[in-house]
């Protein structure tokens, strides 16, 4: 069975409210996004779509460049003590928030105290957890005592834009924030379009470009119709494979293409039958048949998945057990489970990505070769997240990915430490919570450090906690008359210097 819920799939791009603003005009920077934002608070959304618009309108203290090194943002410079339990920094003096009050470190205390107060639902707060105190200098100093090393830190502080404590208590401020980013939130019509327009007041220089406006297309085909109709001028991700041979080798498109930093999975939720059973969750795992999705559904972009470390990290381990694609294993480890010719049915969830569809069609395909009948759901991206989030979510399966892990502790704590936020599937071994704990006190550059997350990623695999499937590989789309845009590994970061655009058609 197959289902959809509440999604309507475009086939041609349809305008609502106010008017396209095709590409003719040059004062404003039209963004395709391939879902639309849950919501604009940095503290609660956990998402990409919402990143993507989050980080025009707020900054964090550090961030990642395209080259996925961290350079100054709102901190100008920074520091860890000898001892590795205070990392201070020093704040940039010229920043104004978009009403006009001046940032200082009263914002940055506001903003992590929140997240680490056990009074509000951040789901990132595991990430922050070392931190035992915030000290303020002065204005444009602030130092964070830790009350255990934390060697990846820093790389969680890049992710964390910083909140107006004069706003941040506001009922409405995850629909209408206020931030200290190159561009403005002025409005948003739900599923159609956000619109921001240039801080005139930005301490980075006042935006080439006047307006901004986020189109959120969901289908891929409608998304790229769209981009080459002119109404909007660059997406990045969402690329119908098919269509990419085509794009390259057309010289009114630019296509740029990078390593991504992520990953698409299966999860199994562990918690109840019949996932709580290895050798099942080991059988689906050879249903997946990898080289034909990388190479049919998704025309060769990315590479097979062995774990969730990227292998391009130091920390990745080559010599995990993987599962290959293999009936005859499948049909033998449901045989060893009780389960071989059972009738049985399992529910499948994922939200309206295309490719992602795919992937669930032939896993629901090569299930019912061996018996196993896979009910598929799919959900617009806002509820399908929100409720994958809930610890009695209602699915036996789940297809989702995750980017950004560019260190092995944003790879894994989150996602396979008993206590992690995104722990989706139940999944508890003491060995593996130990390692994971372990990992954050070990100096990230030396063979330690690589053993543990080695030795992690041997027992995720192992127990088979994740379906891994692809290695992400970020494509950008854009237009000739666009100047400064360049494809980020991240595609959280993919706009955030956007004041840098120009364009000139």
């Amino acid at each position: 069975m197959f289902r959809k819920l509440g999604i309507f799939l475009m086939v041609v791009v349809m305008v609502t409210g106010i008017s396209v603003i095709g590409m003719a005009d040059n004062n404003t920077l039209n963004i395709g996004s391939a879902a639309e934002a849950t919501g604009l608070d940095p503290r609660l959304e956990t998402d990409i779509p919402s990143a993507e618009r989050l980080n025009i309108i707020m900054e964090p203290l550090v961030t990642f460049n395209p080259d996925m090194e961290l350079e100054p943002r709102l901190a100008t410079r920074w520091e860890f003590s000898d001892d590795s339990l205070r990392l201070s920094f020093w704040l940039r003096d010229d920043v104004l928030w978009h009403d006009g009050t001046p940032f200082t470190a009263e914002d940055v205390k506001y903003t992590m105290e929140w997240v680490l107060s056990e009074d509000n639902a951040a789901p990132n707060r595991p990430l922050y957890a070392a931190i035992s105190e915030i000290v303020i200098e002065d204005d444009y100093t602030i130092h964070f005592h830790l009350g255990s090393p934390n060697v990846f830190l820093l790389n969680n502080i890049a992710r964390m834009p910083i909140v107006p404590a004069h706003h941040g208590d506001r009922e409405d401020f995850r629909r209408n924030p206020v931030g200290t980013g190159p561009y403005k939130f002025v409005s948003w019509v739900r599923d159609d379009r956000m619109v921001m327009e240039a801080n005139e007041d930005y301490w980075g220089g006042v935006p080439i470009v006047k307006n901004l406006i986020f189109r959120a297309i969901p289908e891929d085909s409608a998304r790229l119709l769209a981009f080459e109709a002119g109404e909007i001028d660059m997406y990045q991700g969402g690329i119908v494979p098919q269509e990419l041979p085509r794009l390259e080798e057309d010289p009114s498109i630019v296509v740029q293409r990078a390593t991504g930093t992520g990953h698409v999975y299966l999860g199994f939720q562990t918690r109840t039958e019949p996932f709580n059973n290895l050798k099942v969750r080991q059988a689906m795992a050879h249903l997946l048949n990898r080289e034909a999705i990388i190479d049919r559904i998704q025309n060769g972009i990315g590479t097979v998945s062995t774990g969730p470390v990227p292998a391009g990290l130091p920390w990745y381990n080559p010599d995990v057990h993987t599962y290959d694609y293999s009936l005859e294993r499948a049909r033998e480890l449901m045989e060893e489970a009780g389960l071989e010719g059972a009738d049985f049915s399992v529910n499948l969830h994922t939200n309206e990505n295309p490719l992602r569809i795919r992937i669930a069609e032939l896993l629901q395909f090569e299930a019912a070769r061996i018996g196993i009948s896979v009910n598929v759901t799919i959900e617009e991206w806002g509820s399908f997240w929100s409720r994958l989030q809930q610890p009695d979510h209602p699915f036996d399966m789940f297809i989702v990915g995750w980017v950004g892990q560019v260190d092995p502790d944003r790879a894994m704590y989150r996602q396979f430490h008993t206590d992690g936020p995104f722990n989706f599937g139940g999944y508890s071994d003491e060995r593996l919570d130990y390692l994971l704990e372990k990992g954050l006190t070990v100096d990230p550059t030396t063979q330690g450090s690589i053993d543990i997350y080695r030795e992690a990623q041997a027992i995720v695999a192992e127990n088979c906690y994740y379906g891994f499937i692809n290695y992400y590989e970020e494509i950008h789309l854009t237009h000739p008359y666009m100047e400064g845009p360049v494809v980020h590994p991240y595609t959280a970061n993919a706009w955030q210097n956007a004041h840098l655009f120009s364009k000139n058609n």
